[in-house]
């Protein structure tokens, strides 16, 4: 694959990160003194498929009440604060986007989540293990490596702030086939995403940090429908910024051709 560098300053271009729509949502929330999950639903929820993602990373991660969870690409938190709703478990997200870390920060406190349910500003790459409070029982990280261009860097460190035997579960994008250069420029404009590793690639990468991969469930088929009927939706409502209905546009466009998949990875430190 060709050597792509990206750099941090790209993502905050991404049209899913204009937040209009969040403040909006939030202006109707600044007179209620405790939130509900279901008051910033709308927003926080930045993966596929809704809650039971967040079911099944814990089922495949075997969490347990009182473990500690790194969260890498946080964003406003939402995951975090479901796993302490539901599992007991307490999360520390790391989030690289300062607004969207704030906005996190002010859900957290005001859902009372507490020290339950963090968010740490910064790039992963660049924390102190210790200011993100590892070592960690588990990690989890949903649709954020795709941005990441120092992969060998960040499953390394992810593998130094796990705790012995400790798993990782990742929802990522992945090459079904080789990238054609349509495809790669819209990875690249649209989704910043320099470029994607075919299975083989990616599980190698895991092993070389020392990872064995325990399960590879391949998305694509439920995850071309899911981005598809999202994009169709979202053009249909008057609401949405145009900002946010392109990002799902190329979405939708780079998965309907084949040649973008998804996975949902579990792989435990060796």
């Amino acid at each position: 694959m060709p050597s792509i560098r990206n750099t941090a300053s790209d993502v905050p271009d991404m049209n899913l990160y204009k937040l209009n729509r969040v403040h909006r949502m939030l202006d109707k929330l600044k007179e209620k003194n405790k939130w509900e999950a279901e008051d910033t639903k709308s927003f926080d929820c930045m993966h596929y498929l809704g809650d039971s993602a967040i079911e099944t990373a814990a089922k495949s991660l075997g969490l347990q009440a009182g473990e500690r969870v790194l969260d890498i690409g946080s964003g406003f938190g939402g995951t975090g604060r479901y796993l302490y709703r539901h599992f007991d478990a307490t999360t520390a997200g790391i989030e690289l986007q300062k607004e969207i870390h704030d906005i996190a920060q002010t859900i957290n406190e005001k859902s009372g989540a507490g020290a339950n349910a963090t968010s740490t500003n910064g790039n992963f790459l660049e924390l102190d293990p210790a200011k993100m409070g590892a070592p960690f029982d588990h990690i989890v990280s949903f649709l954020c490596i795709l941005h990441i261009p120092e992969r060998e860097a960040l499953f390394k460190k992810a593998h130094s702030v796990l705790k012995p035997r400790g798993k990782m579960y990742i929802e990522d994008f992945f090459a079904r086939t080789s990238l054609d250069a349509k495809t790669l420029e819209v990875l690249r404009s649209s989704v910043s995403c320099p470029d994607l590793p075919d299975k083989e690639h990616y599980i190698a990468e895991l092993d070389k940090a020392g990872f064995e991969v325990t399960d590879w469930v391949d998305m694509s088929t439920i995850w071309t429908d899911f981005v598809h009927e999202r994009a169709e939706a979202y053009k249909k409502d008057p609401s949405i910024d145009a900002d946010l209905t392109a990002f799902y546009d190329a979405v939708d466009e780079v998965f309907s051709g084949g040649q973008v998949g998804g996975t949902r990875i579990t792989c435990q430190r060796k």
